[in-house]
């Protein structure tokens, strides 16, 4: 039985790799679009907060609810 002759594929040591630099993934705002590193920036990520918690005192104190 005969095998047939494979080239064994090797690195070239001269040849340059490129190093990939870790890139940061850019998103946008979920709320606004604004672009930026978080998926909810920090300015909307407040006002959902503060819009959060007045409603749940709106209903802690009886004035409010679904």
């Amino acid at each position: 039985m005969a095998t047939p002759d494979k080239k064994k594929t090797e690195a070239k040591p001269d040849k340059k790799t490129e190093e990939s630099k870790p890139f940061e993934e850019r998103h946008h705002c979920l709320i606004c679009g604004k672009p930026g590193l978080e998926t909810i920036c920090e300015r909307c990520k407040l006002v959902v907060q503060a819009e959060a918690l007045a409603d749940k005192r709106k209903v802690e104190k009886g004035g409010g609810g679904p």
